[in-house]
C-alpha cells in the first residue's frame, strides 16, 4: 500500500462512439465485474484511496452500487469541461497525506497490477510521470503530483479541456516504452475500449 498516494479513475466521460457508458460494461474474462468495478477493486488494493470522478450526480447514481474498500464517489467541478477537469476535481479532492495521483481512465480495463506497481514504486517529485508507447505520451494513465493544481487551474481558465496541455507547462518525466515492457510485455496496461467493434475485439480474445 503506498500510503502518499492516491488513484483518480475518471468516469466522465460520454462514451458517445460506444454508445453505452463504459464504465459499466463487463469485464470480457469476467462478464459479471464491470469494468469500473475492476478498476476500483484494482487500485484499491495498492492505492491510499481511490476516487471515482463521474461527470454530474445523474451519472454518479449509475455508479453508487460499486463496493470496494476505500473508494469514494465524486462529480466534476463543472460538468462536460473533459478529462482535465476530471484530474483537477479528483486531484483537488485527495486525502491530505496524499502528494500524488495514479490517474486510469475507465475506459482501460486492462491494467496490469505490475505495471500499477512499478508507476507507483518510482521516486515522485514535483514532475508528472507519463509513459510512453510509440513515442506517444499516455497521459490517461500517469501519475499527477498534487502541486500541478495552479497549473491545471490555468489551463481551464484558458479554456484547455486536454491533459496533453499540460505538458507543455509542467516538469515532466517520461517512461520509455522498453521499460514499460518489463513490467507489462505487450502493453495491455494502454488499450482502451472506445467503440463496440473494440469492444467485441477484445472480448473474443
Amino acid at each position: 500500500m503506498f500510503d502518499t498516494i492516491s488513484a483518480i479513475i475518471l468516469a466522465g466521460g460520454r462514451s458517445s462512439r460506444m454508445g453505452t457508458d463504459k464504465a459499466l460494461l463487463p469485464l470480457p474474462d469476467k462478464p459479471d465485474i464491470t469494468f469500473v468495478e475492476h478498476l476500483a477493486s484494482l487500485l484499491a488494493s495498492t492505492c491510499h484511496e481511490v476516487l471515482l470522478v463521474a461527470r454530474d450526480p445523474i451519472q454518479a447514481a449509475d455508479y453508487a452500487p460499486v463496493k470496494s474498500p476505500n473508494v469514494r464517489l465524486l462529480t466534476d467541478e463543472t460538468p462536460n469541461i473533459g478529462p482535465l477537469m476530471g484530474l483537477y476535481s479528483g486531484l483537488k479532492a485527495i486525502h491530505p497525506s496524499s502528494t500524488h495521483a495514479l490517474l486510469v481512465a475507465v475506459d482501460m480495463p486492462f491494467v496490469q497490477p505490475t505495471l500499477i506497481s512499478y508507476l507507483l514504486a518510482q521516486p515522485h517529485n514535483d514532475a508528472l510521470l507519463i509513459p510512453l508507447v510509440d513515442q506517444v505520451p499516455q497521459v490517461l494513465l500517469a501519475v499527477y503530483p498534487r502541486v500541478t493544481l495552479p497549473h491545471i487551474e490555468a489551463r481551464l481558465r484558458e479554456g484547455r479541456r486536454d491533459l496533453r496541455s499540460l505538458l507543455t507547462v509542467c516538469p515532466v518525466r517520461y517512461i520509455e516504452e522498453a521499460q514499460l515492457r518489463t513490467v507489462d510485455p505487450h502493453l495491455r496496461s494502454f488499450v482502451n475500449i472506445n467503440t463496440p467493434e473494440e469492444f467485441d475485439l477484445r472480448s473474443s480474445e
